[in-house]
């Protein structure tokens, strides 16, 4: 299996007065239908660092949950572990997948603009390489436009893009959750393995 570094959601439990790191426990069981291992990354760019260098993951994995630097205007632990780890994968020129949130934070990064949405939590149809699919999507906020360098591969019926590529950076981004489906669809199954470079 493929190994790639996976991050974290956080999540503050008021009734202990702690600060946690999370995942849904469906990215496991979807990514290994991809052939993929998980290396789960916590919120915490050194310890995240020495992740990276003891274990020189295939590619990055940017999931979802919560908002990011370019909404809050502030960079909090996980900000940063994401900061550190697209600049460890573009200097070594690895694939990164960026999921919902992930999306955000690496077109945000590239220079494109956030912007309110409607009617994007819940599923929805989308146009994807030239033909309509169904997606589930949980955001409030998503792009008009897509950064230099990054293609759009599928847009929502009120324009909102829903993928977009970067052949030259190696990025790959969507604003489904293809982990969320009760039945895990064939079309993500096929665009992670494309992304992470995996036989099906």
């Amino acid at each position: 299996m493929t190994l790639i570094a996976v991050t974290m959601l956080r999540l503050y439990d008021a009734s202990r007065d702690e600060w946690r790191d999370a995942i849904d426990q469906r990215w496991t069981a979807f990514l290994g239908q991809c052939a993929l291992l998980p290396l789960y990354m916590p919120n915490d760019p050194q310890v995240s660092q020495e992740l990276l260098e003891r274990f020189h993951p295939d590619g990055v994995l940017l999931t979802g949950g919560g908002s990011c630097q370019a909404l809050t205007g502030s960079a909090d632990c996980r900000d940063e572990t994401e900061a550190l780890l697209l600049t460890w994968a573009q200097q070594r020129r690895l694939p990164v997948l960026g999921v919902c949130r992930g999306m955000q934070v690496m077109l945000a990064r590239a220079g494109a603009r956030l912007e309110p949405v409607t009617a994007h939590v819940g599923a929805h149809d989308i146009r994807y390489r030239g033909t309509t699919r169904r997606v589930n999507s949980f955001h409030d906020y998503g792009f008009y436009a897509a950064p230099p360098g990054y293609e759009v591969e599928a847009v929502s019926e009120d324009g909102v893009i829903e993928a977009v590529s970067h052949p030259g950076a190696r990025h790959s981004a969507v604003m489904w959750h293809p982990e969320r489906n009760p039945q895990i669809d064939s079309a993500d199954l096929s665009l992670v393995r494309q992304v992470f470079g995996v036989s099906a």
